[in-house]
């Protein structure tokens, strides 16, 4: 049981290090750092896969958040506004333990068909939304233009995804 408790207290630490070591929280105006990420299928989901485009990047926990759920069902309802506005949508979810098993129960729930990936962790975007519940909005560059902030009860929803992006 101790030694449980120190792996994972480690873990934490080191994680909020590692945040903290690369500077500050990343920020409007700033170069969205690149990442590769395991998704539903064997091809991964590449930050640059979306040049060209403007992306929204959402962070969720796993398929038994009712929060996650309520945020992904509500941007399903919007992903075509999404991309009319000339956007893509791109979900990640840092806590499914079950892999392309648990994104499909997700997309079950939520009829959604937006891109998901998979980031257990944190451990390849830890400098997006180190709380993880907040969105960035991209432009066709990869520079932010927008961080939407959200909470584990109250994440940013598609009407309000949408004003950005129509700006």
């Amino acid at each position: 049981m101790l030694f449980k408790w120190l792996v994972g207290s480690s873990l934490c630490f080191l994680l909020l290090f590692s945040v903290h070591a690369n500077g500050a929280e990343l920020k409007v105006g700033d170069k969205a750092p690149a990442f590769t990420l395991d998704a539903e299928s064997a091809e991964p989901v590449k930050l640059a896969d979306f040049k060209g485009k403007k992306l929204v990047i959402t962070f969720n926990r796993a398929n038994w958040c009712p929060f996650c759920m309520k945020q992904i069902t509500d941007l399903q309802k919007h992903y075509g506004d999404i991309q009319d506005a000339g956007a893509d949508l791109l979900v990640v979810f840092r806590e499914e333990a079950t892999g392309a098993e648990g994104l499909k129960k997700i997309r079950e729930k939520t009829k959604a068909t937006m891109p998901f990936a998979l980031d257990l962790e944190a451990e390849k975007t830890g400098a997006y939304s180190p709380e993880g519940f907040d969105t960035y909005i991209l432009d066709e560059e990869g520079t932010i233009i927008a961080v939407l902030e959200g909470t584990k009860p109250d994440r940013p929803m598609g009407d309000e995804i949408l004003k950005v992006l129509r700006k």
